[in-house]
């Protein structure tokens, strides 16, 4: 008699599947991660984010940006030596993209990797449009629109943590509606539409031993129950015993040999006589420029060139730093040369930027300061080596606020919308038209 064949069913072959598969591939996932702290970067730039946090211990899997010179600085500083036998961005598969095109299974797909494999998505969309050294544009700039991107390409990928950083304007600046504030709340809401909460903190460089003082907007996505810490201050102004003062820029500037006469650059005809008599810590301001160059659109005149103030730290490094100039003790008042810029943001000697003059001032300018992006990776990485597996909880909370001091700016950003943002409205109105007449 012929004996009848055995037939698996739908619930034997689900079964199966949960009693061997399932096991094997978190085993797989979690044996993945005990060997590397892995990340994914996107609008890398010249690298500082990712370097920062390759020196905290995580290891980049994939950075990306559509700028040719950012991708060709991280291509040309790969393999400088992390210490321990590390090298920076080692195996990292670095690609030159519009992130508008790229997709979140492509990236996993050439990482050999699944989705949630990745605990951290870093990165900034372009600042320009957030800007208060810019026209704060926002949303209406199209680079305004790349934090679409980011979010997308958060969900695709579904990491664990979210690393983004942004200027401190992003803070107050306003969204559709026009309200100071709603730009932030709108990236804070769309995270929590797609399952991640976030918490957000306005952080000085200067306070993790950065010898400049530059204040950025962090915020970092979580899930519900694996919420990390900010870092603590390692620095400080006003030290209490335990941070130690800020880094000057005299203390820094003294570690780097003299520049060369290539890189000298000094003033000439009208900007010599106006940097003549200015005193260390002091600007010319601009004629007539007038440009919003506060945080939330409160107007201001254009700072123009300035004579750094070697005792204290910095004043932000910027895209557009060759109006920054120093009065060397040996060589007279010259311009602040790239080399010093990026040592200012805390590269390391070693860390080549591309490009002529101008572009290597924008990459540096643009970058997070490598020693910040450690400090953030190491509180990153703590998380991680306490909890290495995000264990999901039942998610029955609302968006948390933000702290009180952020949203005191916010409702200053608005009164004082309120009662100047009419006649300054105004004013700039007249100005186009006078313009146009000319």
């Amino acid at each position: 008699m012929e004996q009848k064949k055995n037939k698996m069913s739908v619930a034997d072959l689900d079964q199966l599947t949960r009693m061997f598969y399932f096991p094997f591939h978190s085993q797989m996932r979690s044996s993945q991660r005990s060997v590397m702290h892995r990340f994914i970067s996107i609008f890398s730039g010249a690298g500082g984010l990712d370097l920062g946090l390759e020196q905290s211990g995580w290891e980049c899997s994939f950075a990306t940006d559509h700028d040719v010179d950012a991708v060709a600085t991280l291509e040309r500083n790969r393999g400088y030596a992390l210490g321990q036998g590390r090298k920076a961005l080692g195996g990292t598969i670095i690609k030159q993209a519009d992130v508008r095109n790229l997709q979140g299974a492509e990236i996993l797909s050439e990482l050999g990797l699944l989705k949630g494999d990745v605990p951290l998505l870093a990165g900034g969309p372009p600042c320009q449009s957030w800007s208060s050294g810019g026209l704060q544009k926002g949303f209406s700039d199209p680079r305004g629109r790349l934090v679409d991107d980011y979010l997308r390409l958060a969900q695709e990928i579904d990491a664990r943590w979210l690393l983004f950083e942004n200027v401190r304007g992003l803070l107050t600046a306003r969204g559709q509606d026009g309200v100071p504030g709603s730009a932030l709340a709108y990236v804070r809401a769309r995270l929590y539409e797609c399952g991640w909460h976030s918490k957000a903190a306005l952080l000085n460089a200067a306070d993790f031993g950065v010898p400049q003082r530059r204040v950025r907007l962090i915020l970092i996505g979580y899930r519900a129950g694996d919420e990390p810490e900010f870092p603590g201050l390692t620095h400080s102004l006003t030290p209490n015993g335990v941070e130690r003062p800020w880094v000057t820029l005299g203390e820094c500037l003294a570690k780097l040999p003299p520049p060369s006469g290539d890189e000298i650059i000094r003033p000439t005809g009208k900007m010599a006589l106006e940097l003549a008599d200015l005193p260390p810590g002091s600007g010319a301001k601009s004629e007539g420029k007038k440009e919003a160059t506060r945080p939330g659109g409160h107007w201001g005149y254009k700072q123009g060139a300035f004579i750094a103030d070697v005792r204290k730290a910095a004043r932000t490094v910027t895209a557009s730093s060759q109006q920054d100039w120093i009065r060397d003790p040996v060589l007279g008042l010259r311009r602040l040369t790239p080399r010093e810029c990026a040592a200012i943001q805390t590269f390391p000697p070693e860390w080549v930027m591309v490009g002529n003059r101008q572009t290597q001032y924008r990459l540096i300018g643009n970058a997070v300061p490598p020693a910040m992006g450690r400090a953030l990776g190491v509180a990153l990485i703590q998380r991680y080596n306490q909890h290495p597996e995000c264990m999901p909880v039942a998610d029955n909370t609302v968006l948390a606020p933000l702290p009180a001091k952020l949203q005191s700016a916010i409702a200053y950003t608005i009164k004082e919308e309120r009662r100047n943002g009419p006649s300054r409205r105004a004013a700039s109105k007249r100005n186009i038209e006078i313009a146009a007449v000319c």
